[in-house]
């Protein structure tokens, strides 16, 4: 066994159950009651399934992808990868292969055979450089996709990883399956006509009102799913939604602690339920580095410094929101010391923006609404005490991904969502010359530690990277992480079988009526 192999047995284990550590047990198993709909009130419109297309999915659109896709893994109630697609798995002793055992008999909507070479066409589609993908750079770290034969995945990857069977778990538009007989016959209509092998099927939609999925009679896991429709829709008002919960239009809702005074008046009422997840990541602000005047490492720095997180958590949610001062978040297994967070100092935000020399006038990124107004509002006054003008562009929240994508923007907020490993959005996010890193920042330190993190297999070491690259962007103030990732759904308590909200997704396709 290598060094690296033998760091990975006696590390891997703590990857997951550190993650999930703070999470509750499981309750007593229901029974299951098949038949019925349920109405899903979403936070954004669902811009499309076709990773070509879109990129990356966003909160609402897992949702749609976990009842229509299916990945390979999954993790379960201990938050340790399991079968899905793929049945059993292995590893080479460096981790740099895995070789994954397909399920036998499963079929795409359309009819499409699910198989290996139906696996690895997906795959390269998304890594052919002629796509020009920007799902690509979250797969950067696999080399190639083998189909020896039709019930066999073979994943070469650059680095070892010693979580690849929990990593792929997320439906994300890397990792849930597509039809290629879908995408080929449809072109560009496909990305409105997603068909994969999962439990449910779409049916109809209605750009603005409503997605309508409808029961796979034909699904692989015999007796599921249990519900017959499922009713997805975009409502971005969170007033508007927390009232379609309880006027019974909707079943369950997206929810998130900014919307505290719903939380607390859903924990009151009998006749509904709220279902909590404390995950890694955080909610994040990137600056724009390339634009006056945030390629000033001054001025990035007094505006993080200006920041007061415990006053904002007050305002903006009743104090439910845990200040961040790192991405990783108590539900990561990145425990750091020391993460380099600049201090909460006015007068030293003051004496930076002085030293500048320059007025500090700048646009902020927002979403058009109420949250996102009382957060900019709150951000607004932080940085007028420092002695900085932000002026907040809102902007309907569907235009922010796009936005930032193109780099049309000075500073926009944005999110590192909870997955097992930090890996592929740390490197994604950081990395110089990944299209997704959104602040145009590139220093050869920050991508030596970057690398460094993705080709060790101990958990020691790959800490003490991850730190140090916390303590280089804190430094150098490229992004900033208000609060930690609390993640939330509200139902009516009618509504069984709901699981953990791993990685933020709102999954419903197990669910039932009692």
């Amino acid at each position: 066994m290598t060094n690296i192999a033998a760091a990975a047995r006696k590390h891997a284990p703590i990857f997951l159950v550190a993650a999930f550590a703070l999470l509750p047990l499981a309750g007593p198993v229901q029974a299951q009651k098949p038949g019925g709909s349920i109405t899903v009130g979403q936070e954004l419109e669902i811009a499309g399934f076709d990773p070509l297309k879109v990129g990356v999915y966003d909160t609402s659109t897992f949702t749609a992808a976990a009842a229509i896709f299916d990945t390979l893994t999954t993790l379960d109630d201990k938050g340790e990868a399991a079968p899905k697609l793929a049945m059993s798995w292995t590893h080479s002793d460096d981790y740099k292969s895995w070789t994954f055992k397909l399920r036998q008999g499963v079929t795409f909507h359309d009819g499409t055979p699910f198989n290996a070479q139906a696996f690895k066409e997906n795959f390269d589609r998304q890594k052919d450089p002629a796509n020009k993908c920007r799902c690509a750079f979250y797969i950067t770290n696999v080399k190639e996709v083998l189909a020896p034969d039709e019930t066999t995945v073979v994943f070469n990857l650059t680095d070892p990883s010693v979580n690849w069977p929990a990593v792929i778990t997320i439906q994300s538009s890397n990792n849930v399956i597509h039809s290629p007989t879908a995408w080929k016959t449809k072109g560009d209509d496909y990305n409105r006509n997603p068909v994969g092998t999962g439990p449910y099927i779409l049916k109809s939609w209605t750009a603005g009102d409503r997605m309508v999925l409808e029961k796979n009679p034909n699904y692989w896991d015999k007796g599921r799913p249990y519900l017959d429709r499922i009713i997805l829709k975009p409502l971005p008002d969170a007033q508007s939604r927390f009232a379609s919960l309880q006027s019974g239009e909707a079943d369950i809702i997206w929810d998130d602690e900014n919307d505290a005074d719903n939380i607390m008046k859903a924990q009151k009422d009998s006749k509904l339920t709220v279902h909590t997840y404390k995950g890694s990541g955080a909610q994040v602000y990137a600056f724009n580095t390339k634009v006056a005047p945030f390629d000033d490492v001054r001025v990035r720095q007094a505006l993080v410094m200006a920041l007061d997180r415990p006053k904002m958590s007050q305002a903006i949610s009743n104090g439910l929101s845990r200040p961040a001062t790192n991405p990783y978040g108590d539900g990561s297994w990145v425990k750091c010391k020391d993460d380099g967070a600049l201090p909460f100092d006015v007068e030293k935000a003051k004496a930076l923006i002085k030293d500048y020399g320059k007025p500090v006038e700048f646009k902020m990124l927002v979403t058009a609404t109420p949250r996102g107004r009382m957060i900019g509002q709150v951000l607004q006054q932080f940085w007028k005490r420092a002695g900085a003008s932000m002026e907040i562009e809102q902007v309907d929240q569907a235009t922010i991904p796009s936005r930032a994508f193109t780099r049309q923007f000075q500073m926009t907020p944005w999110r590192i969502v909870d997955l097992a490993d930090p890996d592929p959005q740390m490197y994604a996010n950081f990395r110089s010359g990944s299209p997704l890193a959104l602040a145009g920042y590139s220093n050869p330190e920050l991508d030596k530690l970057l690398d460094h993190a993705r080709v060790t297999a101990d958990l020691g070491q790959r800490t003490e990277d991850y730190c140090a690259i916390s303590r280089l962007i804190n430094k150098e103030a490229i992004w900033f992480w208000t609060f930690q990732n609390t993640y939330y759904a509200l139902s009516s308590a009618k509504l069984k079988g709901f699981p953990k909200i791993y990685n933020g997704v709102i999954d419903v396709s197990t669910t039932w009526l009692e």
